[in-house]
């Protein structure tokens, strides 16, 4: 893979729209996403504003149907929505190499199941998608790509070095499984209390009473992620959760997002997923159960009249 190549964004929200209107500058770019999305694209361009602005120019789709050739797929829909994805990608699966960069803990699992050669990913930047054919710029965060499967380094290098070149600084995880779950704790802590809250992620980090919530939430979720293998101290999950709140403070959490719009969040995949494994393990993980059944609540509230 080498700069100017073929990339096809797979769920063209606030992140895959901003990854991909970034790519574009020096790639060729097809974002598949919404018919409202896709038709402002097409008639003004897609415009970020906010710490990146600009207006970038991408190819743009509701389906795969029309591409023909994709280098790079970038998976970034919701993550109840990644086996799907996988079967609608399913003619890219050899020849292709697929990133993630989706919340959540089985992602790239889910893709390796369907792709020979995926790239999980994560990242921190904080991306609000405003409306139709623009998404806000509101955090600057830190991204890490690893292999999953069937990849090796130098493939991870060629990702990498694209990246640097659109602007979005890219490191290579030396562990991403464990990088993965340390999103998910540090996600656990951050998105259901933004939900819950309705606040943008600076208030999570400046009022003592939310503050001290996420990092108990996050020290729980820590303690199962060890539980799993992976060495994420309880400092180290508060230490971050808070630096990433800071850090996006005028982002609206994509949890926040979700409900806002009355649409299906991505609870299930990052607490749900944090409490299963809890289960596994037979650990306790009150605070996360609690506001797992909060949220929940919350999405059951827009059916109710």
């Amino acid at each position: 893979m080498t700069l100017n190549v073929d990339v096809l964004v797979f769920g063209a929200g606030a992140m895959g729209s901003f990854f991909g209107g970034l790519l574009s500058r020096r790639n060729r770019v097809t974002l598949i996403g919404r018919r409202d999305h896709v038709d402002a694209i097409r008639r003004a361009g897609l415009r970020i504003t906010g710490k990146t602005s600009f207006v970038a120019r991408p190819q743009v789709a509701t389906s795969t149907a029309g591409v023909k050739r994709a280098d790079l797929v970038i998976v970034a829909t919701k993550a109840y929505d990644t086996e799907s994805a996988a079967r609608s990608l399913r003619r890219f699966a050899t020849k292709s190499t697929w990133l993630t960069v989706q919340n959540g803990l089985d992602n790239a699992e889910v893709l390796a199941r369907t792709a020979k050669r995926v790239v999980a990913g994560v990242t921190s930047h904080g991306v609000t998608f405003l409306r139709p054919g623009e998404v806000r710029h509101a955090g600057i965060g830190e991204t890490a790509i690893g292999p999953y499967a069937g990849v090796g380094r130098s493939d991870v290098v060629r990702i990498r070095d694209m990246f640097e070149e659109a602007g979005i600084r890219t490191q290579i995880s030396a562990d991403i499984r464990r990088d993965l779950w340390l999103k998910a704790v540090v996600n656990a802590g951050i998105n259901p209390l933004a939900a819950l809250t309705r606040l943008r992620n600076g208030y999570l980090a400046s009022m003592p009473m939310l503050a001290a919530a996420m990092t108990a939430i996050v020290s729980e979720a820590a303690a199962v992620a060890r539980a799993e293998g992976h060495d994420v101290s309880d400092r180290e999950a508060a230490e971050t959760a808070l630096k990433v709140a800071r850090r996006t403070r005028e982002n609206r959490a994509s949890m926040l997002q979700d409900v806002e719009r009355g649409r299906e969040t991505e609870i299930e995949a990052i607490t749900g997923g944090i409490l299963r494994a809890a289960e596994r393990h037979r650990l306790q993980a009150p605070l996360n159960a609690f506001v797992y059944g909060l949220v929940r609540g919350l999405e059951r509230s827009y059916k109710v009249e």
